[in-house]
């Protein structure tokens, strides 16, 4: 009799853990299907979001998605995030829209915080920018301006238009220029005190 009371609330507690269980994974699944999108942290609730897998840009306005498109990537980006100069990679890692270019020639561009601090720490210990080339960098990123794009760990990289299915950039985001058309209303979104509004991500 023990031992069947003993199954009986055995069986009934490995139904309440696997109730629970479905629960939290159903729970994740809708945080996901749906548009609304909690800010993590200090995340600006109006942000860019482009997955180097995937090979693809998120627009997130007010924390809901306003769309997903594919886009173009540097042609070596799968080895990891940007060096240097002329290594044809799209860096990794959260930046901020610190430039935009209405006469670019490729449509539309909003130009990226990088190198970021991030980036000189790597370069400096590596012997290939200077100590002054580094401190630029930082007092640069501190005031939420453009750092210095003539360094031996390139810049210049740019969310642009002129997207072509299957040709890779020299290291910028290319999306289409519709897309663009999309992106660049969102001016005050962009502006440097919006904190770090683009993420770029080797998995998203």
């Amino acid at each position: 009799m023990k031992k069947r009371k003993s199954f009986v609330a055995l069986l009934i507690l490995s139904l309440l853990i696997g109730l629970m269980s479905f629960s939290a994974y159903a729970a994740s699944v809708r945080k996901v299907s749906t548009s609304n999108y909690t800010p993590v942290q200090s995340e600006p609730s109006t942000r860019i979001y482009v997955s180097k897998m995937n090979k693809e840009l998120t627009l997130i306005a007010d924390n809901k998605v306003v769309g997903k498109w594919p886009c173009s990537l540097g042609e070596f980006s799968a080895n990891g995030t940007k060096q240097k100069q002329g290594d044809r990679t799209t860096p990794t890692g959260d930046y901020y829209i610190c430039v935009r270019n209405d006469k670019s020639a490729y449509h539309l561009s909003l130009g990226l915080s990088y190198p970021d601090k991030a980036a000189a720490d790597r370069g400096f210990e590596s012997g290939i920018i200077s100590q002054a080339e580094k401190d630029a960098i930082y007092s640069a990123i501190d005031k939420k301006v453009c750092p210095p794009w003539n360094t031996a760990l390139g810049g210049a990289i740019m969310i642009h238009g002129n997207y072509q299915k299957g040709v890779p950039t020299a290291g910028c985001v290319a999306v289409s220029d519709n897309v663009m058309d999309i992106l660049w209303p969102y001016r005050t979104a962009w502006n440097q005190g919006f904190g770090r509004t683009v993420k770029i991500l080797g998995i998203l």
